[in-house]
């Protein structure tokens, strides 16, 4: 999951807690390991830090339990666990720190797979509208520009500039007309010879009367359609 979280700014509450929550190991002597790792596991859903709350319960309980022979292998045990609910612990803690705390809307929607695609779906036709805006924009106010930027040009896929899907009508192919305003091969053949007697369409409720097409034909993608000018033919 953490390859999907975001992280946005945090209040500076948040980060003061957070680097709090990294010395518990050191503060405690381990004592608060296992409660800290409870609390990173629920909230990342991580396998990891269901594997190190494991390891830190054992270093706990082999810290409680050992008898108290004053051997070198209860010495040994006791200063293992200690480093691992405090060193290790503590190296953890920090690499996860972000992950815990700085959870965003979008990471914590991540363990929802459908709400996630709803979520991304949804922001990316937001982006594509707000780019559709910006191109049509450029095309009102600079149509050589938008020439160049081949906004419109649906037929092209090296484009570098991205106008949101739009839809040059009166310079796009007869396959585009086709496969995007819906219209028969015999119906965009028509459309090209119409914009070209015309010096092209100028609205799509133009191109409706012109070409005598049904009622809100067009209105699915009206908000998809650019009329930039015919771009000069090469000769022959």
């Amino acid at each position: 999951m953490a390859d999907h979280i975001q992280y946005g700014k945090q209040p500076p509450v948040r980060v003061v807690l957070s680097m709090l929550w990294t010395l518990i190991p050191l503060a405690t002597v381990g004592f608060g390991t296992v409660p800290m790792m409870m609390h990173a596991a629920a909230r990342t859903g991580q396998r990891r830090e269901l594997a190190g709350l494991g390891l830190y319960g054992l270093a706990l309980l082999v810290f409680i339990a050992s008898p108290s022979d004053g051997s070198a292998v209860y010495e040994a045990a006791i200063v293992l666990s200690i480093a691992v609910n405090t060193l290790v612990a503590f190296g953890h803690a920090v690499a996860v720190r972000r992950e815990v705390w700085y959870v965003t809307e979008l990471g914590e929607i991540s363990r929802r797979p459908l709400q996630a695609q709803q979520r991304a779906f949804l922001a990316a036709r937001a982006d594509e509208r707000a780019a559709r805006g910006a191109a049509r924009s450029i095309a009102a106010s600079d149509p050589a520009l938008a020439h160049e930027l081949r906004i419109g040009q649906a037929e092209l896929r090296d484009r570098e500039f991205p106008d949101g899907g739009l839809i040059d009508v009166n310079n796009v192919p007869p396959s585009v007309l086709t496969r995007q305003l819906n219209l028969s091969i015999e119906g965009a053949q028509r459309a090209v010879r119409l914009r070209e007697a015309t010096d092209g369409f100028s609205s799509a409720e133009e191109m409706s009367v012109l070409m005598d097409l049904p009622p809100h034909h067009l209105d699915t993608v009206a908000d998809r359609l650019v009329f930039l000018p015919p771009r000069a033919r090469p000769a022959g």
